[in-house]
């Protein structure tokens, strides 16, 4: 078996994902929401916690959803910072105006996204207790989970509404 030159490797990281993946508005929102369900399956693994464990089967279950998770959320991750042209991974230095503006309100939209998602799952956990209880018995692996699933959505989140909201490009004039 032949070794990639350099250049050759090069160009192989430059071709992926391909740019038809996210030249237009539509295969950079299927890009968001493939992100978003990737994040949602964490969330759905710390349910599965939080009513299964512990047992093998929500070993097993959160042990999968987060291996497949993993694997989606590589996969697309890369994608959206070719889709989102680095607005949201690059230092600020490398930004214009446009970008750098563009990024403090997408960050600042991410945040109280997460805001929501917190203030939405304290709800929910309270709703899950049931009634007149004092003392709930939550397992330890729900909680772990639960807390990985907030961090891997409050990171996703910038680059998903970036994805999201980014406009198709104009066209070239061809005069």
């Amino acid at each position: 078996m032949s070794e990639l030159t350099p250049q050759q490797l090069e160009n192989r990281y430059r071709s992926w994902p391909p740019p038809t993946w996210y030249a237009t508005r539509r295969g950079r929102r299927i890009l968001a929401g493939v992100g978003a369900a990737s994040a949602g399956m964490i969330w759905v693994s710390a349910i599965v916690c939080f009513y299964l464990a512990p047992s093998t089967t929500a070993m097993w279950t959160t042990f999968a959803l987060a291996g497949i998770a993993s694997v989606i959320y590589v996969v697309f991750y890369s994608a959206l910072i070719g889709a989102t042209r680095g607005t949201v991974g690059l230092a600020e230095r490398h930004l214009d105006e446009r970008q750098s503006r563009e990024r403090q309100k997408i960050q600042a939209d991410a945040r109280r996204g997460t805001l929501w998602i917190l203030i939405a799952l304290g709800v929910s956990l309270s709703l899950a207790v049931p009634k007149g209880e004092l003392i709930v018995r939550v397992p330890s692996a729900a909680i772990t989970v639960l807390v990985f699933a907030v961090i891997a959505t409050h990171l996703i989140l910038p680059s998903l509404l970036a994805a999201w909201r980014l406009p198709d490009p104009l066209p070239d004039d061809e005069d």
